[in-house]
């Protein structure tokens, strides 16, 4: 790809489509010069690029990269209004990608319960096949849900050695 001429927002967005990490990388090292949150003409950020192709390693840099603050791991694009974990759930070229991916989104704080534009959650997205994953989604979901203070014998003065008080 040639990248000259092309701003450093695009050249984000071009390196989360084509898991160019050394790219992606080169750019966050200069700080000040981009948009960690740029988007495209579709609304998709450098995020849902990862996320959609597969690019696990760009995503790896863009949740841990100390330029990368601010990122919005539940940004919306504008033709699905779907968020990176929407895209995540689609790509099926290799399950345990796929899989590793809607980890780490959950992990950075991803939603699993926003719908998009047809009302649909990332579960309900996930190929027939591909059971765990759903499961996976589902439970992150219900766990999202649960307010620590409802578990019974759990309050927040707890230690966490995993004995429940009286």
């Amino acid at each position: 790809m040639s990248t000259e001429g092309a701003s450093n927002n695009e050249l984000l967005l071009a390196a989360c489509k084509q898991d160019q990490d050394d790219m992606l990388t080169d750019v966050l090292d200069q700080p000040g010069t981009f948009d960690i949150n740029c988007t495209d003409a579709l609304g998709n950020t450098p995020l849902h690029y990862a996320a959609q192709c597969g690019s696990l390693d760009c995503l790896k840099i863009l949740l841990t990269h100390d330029n990368a603050q601010g990122l919005n791991i539940n940004s919306r694009n504008r033709t699905e209004d779907g968020t990176p974990l929407h895209k995540a759930v689609a790509y099926t070229d290799d399950p345990s990608v796929a899989f590793t991916i809607v980890e780490l989104l959950l992990e950075a704080g991803a939603d699993p319960a926003l719908r998009n534009k047809l009302g649909q959650k990332p579960a309900q997205l996930v190929a027939r096949d591909f059971t765990e994953l759903k499961d996976h989604l589902e439970k992150a979901e219900l766990a999202s849900k649960v307010d620590r203070s409802e578990i019974a014998g759990l309050d927040d003065s707890d230690s966490s050695d995993g004995e429940v008080s009286d």
